[in-house]
């Protein structure tokens, strides 16, 4: 029986040799190839490395996975053409090897492995821009993902930038699963701060709208905004929604808040003007006439202190004059009503005000001049009707001869 026991012991020594023998000799071919750069030597080391790590006996060996990883890493380097044929995912199976040694490393002998590892996630990192520059956005994120869980899991770092190109380079590869995932981790870590923080809001909405999916855009918006009350890409953003979505006060409201941080912008004040224009007219709600009046007073403000800022602003320009010619309009049409002549000589006196009011407006913008050539044959059309009313038939025809 000892005779016999001996002998099994041999045996397994034997077994546990040979299979050490395949570390052995890829660490060898890995030597000659460092040494030489002779790729067959590098092709050998991989072949040598694979049954060792394919092997029961020697694949829990921190050693087996650190040899691997070095001779992965080697193979991505490389240059020869054998190399990425041979290993296509030469670095996923290199950074695989060293987080697999690190984890078998008890006493600490392959230390090297971290630095290794984290030469990995920087190589990644490189890879992702050159891919991303290159416009291949889909290797480019899944290289700045591979760098970023490395560094999370291995050495718990959250590097911000990796994490903001990841979220781009999604973007760009048109994966808007991957790129609100990754915009949401920035909104988590609180990237940017202050100055670039909402920017990201924003872009995880574009996402949205983009889909179509109108509840998380201006769920987002909304969100942003409480977060960054004072931000005036998003005020701009949430003011968009609402005006293309009809509601009139919600963006009133947010033009306000707009002005209040940029108080010289008088397409600011010309698009409040518009919209308090558009309330006098709306059914949606109804105006009352004390309402009416009020929109029409608040229009008029506007308007004015956008022209204030800009005195030659067409556009401003020709809003407060048809809205003037608009409101005599509609006292001269109330007026054909009144039965007491004097009443009814009062209310033409008032609409013939208001209509020169107009008209001082509508020649301002006339000579300003515009290239919507829509609006400005409106506004030759109406100037022609404004100089018949005034009685200046000469200037009524030389509008009438530039319209023909």
């Amino acid at each position: 029986m000892k005779r016999l026991f001996i002998i099994v012991l041999a045996t397994i020594s034997t077994q546990v040799l040979a299979q050490n023998k395949n570390v052995v000799s890829a660490i060898n071919y890995l030597n000659y190839y460092q040494k030489d750069k002779g790729i067959s030597d590098l092709l050998d080391a991989k072949t040598y490395i694979d049954l060792a790590t394919e092997n029961v006996d020697t694949k829990e060996n921190a050693k087996t996975w650190s040899y691997r990883g070095k001779i992965y890493l080697d193979l991505y380097n490389s240059k020869d053409p054998k190399a990425k044929e041979t290993a296509p995912t030469a670095l996923d199976e290199a950074s695989k090897a060293f987080v697999q040694c690190i984890k078998l490393d008890a006493k600490g002998n392959y230390a090297d492995s971290k630095n290794f590892l984290n030469n990995c996630a920087l190589i990644y990192g490189n890879k992702g821009v050159k891919d991303f520059n290159d416009k291949d956005y889909a290797n480019a994120f899944a290289a700045f993902e591979s760098s970023i869980n490395i560094k999370s899991a291995n050495f718990n770092i959250i590097d911000t930038g990796a994490i903001y190109n990841a979220a781009v380079a999604a973007e760009k590869a048109n994966n808007f699963a991957k790129a609100k995932e990754y915009y949401s981790k920035l909104i988590d870590i609180k990237y940017g701060g202050e100055k670039d923080g909402a920017k990201v809001y924003f872009y995880i909405a574009s996402l949205y709208k983009q889909e179509k999916d109108d509840a998380n855009y201006i769920a987002t918006i909304q969100k942003g905004r409480a977060a960054f009350p004072n931000d005036k890409m998003l005020v701009i953003e949430e003011l968009n929604y609402y005006l293309l979505s009809g509601k009139i006060k919600e963006a009133i409201n947010n033009l306000d808040i707009a002005i209040s941080k940029d108080p010289n912008n008088e397409v600011l004040y010309y698009n409040k003007g518009t919209l308090y224009d558009n309330l006098t007219t709306t059914d949606k709600p109804k105006a009352t006439d004390a309402e009416k009046k009020e929109y029409t007073e608040k229009a008029e403000a506007a308007y004015k202190k956008a022209l204030e800022i800009n005195p030659s602003y067409f556009d401003a320009l020709y809003n407060i004059g048809a809205m003037y010619f608009n409101i005599a309009a509609n006292i001269n049409n109330a007026a054909s009503d009144i039965k007491d002549q004097k009443k009814y000589d009062a209310e033409v006196k008032k609409a013939d005000d208001v209509f020169k009011q107009s008209l001082s407006y509508l020649e301002k913008a006339d000579q300003v001049g515009s290239t919507d050539k829509v609006t400005y044959k409106t506004l030759l059309q109406t100037l022609q009707t404004l100089y018949l009313m005034t009685e200046q038939p000469e200037k009524a025809a030389a509008i009438k001869k530039r319209t023909e």
